[in-house]
């Protein structure tokens, strides 16, 4: 032995260990197999006797429900009979007899054998057959709940019952029972499973705990055979409370007997007995072991030296293998490649050994080459860690620059990481960070408790992302609003489970505020507008109707405020306007509500007035109060005041015609000499003449050809092109010559003609559109749609026909809404725009800003541009409010992914200040006025327009 002065143990061959372990190894196996086929069958035996019983126990509960069944159907006919014999006066006494009547027969045929009736107050008036004294709840029960109850009682007899609700006079409810013995489910399931079965009861009265001996054993098939069984069990086992499953040998026989409480049975006072004999099919399956153990024993043997005389070889060759490879350790790889070589095989195919002697040789090369490359990778290994220590830094360095709150969380909610701006946002050191959970920081309350549980949700892994807006304060008292993005990190065995990143859009919110402020209040004098006004009115109505309390508007303008505007410019006009407003909220004070409508008209609102003369007196302060002079810049200014007064209910009962006469009683004081009141009367002045005219001509101007379309260009000042244009609609009256749109459009709104007319613009500004199309110019059309057009049925319709008609691409169609109408109703304007976006049309909102639109609306219409009204665009170089105004509407149109165009721009510093903001589409006259069509044609094909600005 090679290794005998080395090791003093004992050798033995592997051969012979293989062939040792592997004897013993194979009669263990076969002993487990045994141990373990027997087990097996043993507890597939008895699973498949469980699943049995539980399967006879189903169709043994069928029965029983297919009776209760049979029971409801018996109880419900009862009623029937005696609302038939009794002829709708369903009395007890009724009742009473009916049962008498009919159970005798319905006892013979074996359909009930208990039946009791119960009057409203739950008495029992009447019991036949069988009697049992069954809990007065199920009576109150049925009462109360006016529903049939299904129940099984077992006290001395075991009886199914079924109460039902009757109804009876004077809507009372009373209750009939039925019942019936368990003699027939026992017959019938005996019948369908040929398996024995009983009924097992407590005698009444004991109180001893269950066994089978003080049971009184009912319907039990072969009764004295299987008595005898359960007298066997119970002097063997103890029986259970609950039953269950039981074995017992008698006589050489093996029986399983299952005990199981009927449903709806008192603990311990019944059982269902179910017995079968498996004796035959116990003895079968133990010779079949005892086979299959025997055969498998004689084969596992042979197998056995079968294995070691094939191993003899191979194992001759693993051992010369196993003295080779310690001389690995002492990188002998030219000695160990020499004695694999040595070793010769003559199989025919390769196996193990052989693949063992190749990756010998491999292991060998493999072993040479790495101690080769070790000093190589030990060099890559500091450059390497050096390169991410590098990244580290940059990642940390980008979060850290990031202007937005990173932080990550644990899957406590404890905040791990958070970057420098949430450092600093929050007014936290890193110290104080690590002390802290998210829900730690300083969160508004509103709205809290929603944000806690949708960040449970995502920590158990309920949702992959949440996406909430909160206010949270900073440590300096600042209440910032930020918008979280909370996303699972999906990174094994790290602490960061929660990746949160948190926007602070305060400044945004306070711009949306600003806007909203401005949509209901004039932004010169900080009033309410003319929207917010007629609110108001419309409110007042609303509160006021039915009463006799007067309500008047007071249509208030300045006399002469042209004059002042025109010779002394508009600075000292705003400021007129200015202390006009406060002149005339010091009269009215907190009793009224005052607005401006636009220009130099403002108007009151007065409520809850018990006279005219109440009326008339606030008005005569006005008047006076405008008697002194305005002092403006060095210079005394005399203004007075022309009133209109209309009253609820007297003139009007709507907002737009009260505010609509107090504008023609107003027109009526200019014309009697200015500087006093009028109250509005019926009789028509000539104002309202004039007006009436003007309806008849604006109803037959489009039949005399008197309705022109204009165009003025819009400019994309980046390249200097045209890329658009609005249609503006003007009237060239035969007599009183061209007619301002401010004039004649409320007119056809009025009297229901802007319909027809806005249909006429659309189809002249598609034809003009799709005739610039086919000379290669790409001019988008914008044509305003007014908001009558929006609320009438009739306008996707229209829109479609006159798209049909001129042939026009719709992508060259852009329709204008003003945001005034288009957010009265959403509900039903918005499914309209969406319409027109599916059809390819563009869409602008007209005049923004200038409204009472709502910023959470505005996020839901699929608008493609917001046009800047002119009022803001000529505040640019003159008013640093108005030029925050624009640069606020053009930051919200491209944080909403809309473009921007401004109106009404006529010099080269508003043109400057729009393009040096971002906004770069522009419309007005520093390019160009409305044009006639064929000037609008000669002005598109020119193409060359000078967009420079200083």
């Amino acid at each position: 032995m090679p290794y005998s002065n080395v090791d003093p143990r004992t050798f033995l061959s592997l051969r012979w260990k293989v062939f040792i372990y592997l004897v013993f190894a194979l009669a263990m196996v076969h002993l487990i197999y045994g141990y373990y086929s027997y087990h097996s069958l043993k507890q597939d035996s008895a699973e498949e006797r469980l699943e049995l019983a539980e399967r006879d126990f189903s169709v043994l509960e069928g029965l029983v429900a297919t009776s209760y069944d049979r029971l409801l159907e018996l109880s419900e006919i009862i009623p029937l009979v005696v609302d038939h014999n009794a002829k709708g006066a369903a009395t007890p006494s009724a009742y009473i007899d009916a049962l008498e009547t009919l159970f005798p027969s319905l006892a013979i045929n074996g359909s009930m054998d208990a039946i009791y009736f119960y009057d409203g107050a739950g008495e029992l008036t009447t019991e036949q057959g069988i009697v049992v004294d069954f809990p007065s709840s199920v009576i109150t029960k049925v009462i109360e709940e006016e529903e049939p109850v299904k129940f099984f009682h077992c006290f001395g007899q075991c009886l199914r019952f079924v109460a039902m609700p009757v109804t009876l006079v004077g809507n009372k409810t009373g209750v009939v029972v039925v019942g019936r013995e368990m003699r027939d489910i026992i017959l019938e399931f005996n019948r369908q499973t040929g398996r024995d079965i009983g009924l097992a009861l407590q005698p009444s009265g004991s109180a001893a705990a269950a066994r089978l001996w003080t049971l009184e054993l009912k319907y039990l098939t072969k009764k004295a055979e299987n008595t005898a069984l359960l007298n066997r069990l119970v002097s063997e086992q103890s029986i259970s409370l609950g039953g269950g499953a039981y074995e017992v040998n008698v006589e050489g026989r093996r029986y399983q007997v299952i005990l199981k409480p009927p449903e709806g049975a008192a603990s311990g006072r019944a059982f269902w007995i179910l017995i079968e004999d498996h004796t035959r099919s116990y003895i079968d399956a133990r010779d079949d072991l005892i086979q299959r153990l025997l055969v498998s024993g004689a084969g596992l043997f042979l197998a056995a030296l079968f294995l070691l005389t094939v191993l003899r070889s191979p194992l001759s060759a693993l051992a010369r293998i196993s003295a080779l490879l310690p001389l690995l350790a002492k990188s002998a790889y030219e000695e160990i490649r020499l004695g694999i070589h040595s070793i010769k095989r003559s199989n025919l195919f390769e196996d193990e050994l052989d693949l063992l002697k190749h990756s010998t040789l491999n292991l060998t090369e493999q072993l040479e080459r790495l101690e080769q490359s070790l000093l190589e990778r030990a060099l890559h290994l500091s450059e390497r860690s050096d390169q991410l220590e590098a990244e580290r830094d940059f990642v940390t360095s980008l979060l850290d620059t990031a202007e937005t709150i990173i932080m990550t969380l644990d899957h406590n909610g404890n905040i791990v990481t958070l970057n420098r701006f949430g450092l600093e946002a929050l007014g936290l050191s890193a110290d104080e960070v690590k002390l802290l959970s998210f829900f730690d920081l300083s969160h508004d309350k509103v709205g809290l408790d929603e944000h806690q549980r949708l960040m449970q949700r995502l920590f158990n892994k309920q949702e992959t992302k949440v996406q909430v807006e909160t206010a949270i304060r900073s440590k300096n008292g600042q209440m910032l609003q930020v918008s979280w993005l909370h996303s699972v990190l999906n990174i094994p065995d790290s602490e960061a489970q929660v990746l949160s990143i948190g926007l602070d859009f305060t400044e945004r919110q306070q711009v949306e505020k600003q806007l909203v402020w401005i949509a209901n209040h004039d932004p010169l004098t900080a009033l309410p507008n003319r929207f917010m006004f007629n609110d108001e009115v419309a409110r007042a109505l609303k509160q006021h109707s039915g009463n006799k309390d007067i309500i008047a508007v007071l249509f208030c303008d300045l006399d002469s405020f042209k004059d002042v505007n025109d010779s002394l410019g508009h600075p000292v006009g705003d400021e007129l306007l200015q202390q006009a407003a406060e002149r005339i909220q010091s009269v009215i004070c907190h009793d009224g509500l005052l607005a401006r409508l636009g220009g130099d008209e403002f108007t009151v609102l007065l409520e809850s007035r018990s006279s005219i003369q109440e009326i008339e007196d606030v008005a005569t302060q006005l008047l006076k109060a405008f008697r002194e002079s305005f002092f403006i810049d060095g210079y005394e200014i005399f203004s007075t005041l022309s009133i209109g007064i209309a009253m609820y209910p007297e003139n009007a009962t709507d907002v737009t015609t009260l505010v609509q006469y107090a504008d023609v009683a107003m027109f009526d004081a200019k014309e009697r000499g200015k500087n006093q009141l009028r109250f509005y009367h019926d009789e028509r002045g000539s104002e309202r003449y004039e007006r009436f005219s003007l309806v008849n001509d604006l109803r037959r101007a489009l039949e005399h050809d008197e309705l022109k379309v204009y165009f003025q260009p819009q400019i994309d000042t980046r390249s200097g092109s045209v890329m658009g244009a609005e249609a503006l609609l003007r009237w060239q009256h035969k007599e009183l010559g061209m007619i301002s749109p401010a004039k004649f459009i409320p007119l056809a709104e009025e009297q229901g003609l802007i319909i027809p007319i806005g249909e006429w613009v659309l189809r002249e500004a598609c034809k003009q559109g799709k005739i610039l199309h086919d000379q290669g110019f790409y001019v988008r059309m914008g044509v305003n749609v007014a908001g009558q057009q929006i609320m009438h049925e009739s306008l996707l319709s229209s829109v479609q026909r006159v798209i049909s008609e001129t042939g026009i691409d719709p992508k060259l169609v852009d329709l204008e809404v003003t945001e005034s109408f288009l957010l009265r109703q959403p509900e039903i304007t918005i499914p309209k725009l969406h319409k027109f976006r599916q059809m390819g049309m563009s869409l602008s909102m007209d005049d923004f800003g200038t409204g009472y639109s709502s910023l959470s609306y505005l996020k839901k219409l699929p608008l493609n541009t917001l046009k800047i009204d002119q009022s803001f665009v000529c505040d640019i170089g003159n008013d640093p409010e108005g030029e925050a105004i624009v640069k606020a509407i053009i930051v919200l149109a491209k944080s909403l992914g809309l473009g921007v165009l401004a109106e009404g721009v006529e010099t080269t510093e508003q043109l400057a200040y729009l393009r040096a903001h971002g906004c770069h589409l522009i419309q007005g006259y520093y390019f160009s006025r409305p044009l006639p069509v064929e000037a609008f044609v000669d002005f598109v094909a020119n193409q060359a327009v000078d967009v420079s600005a200083d």
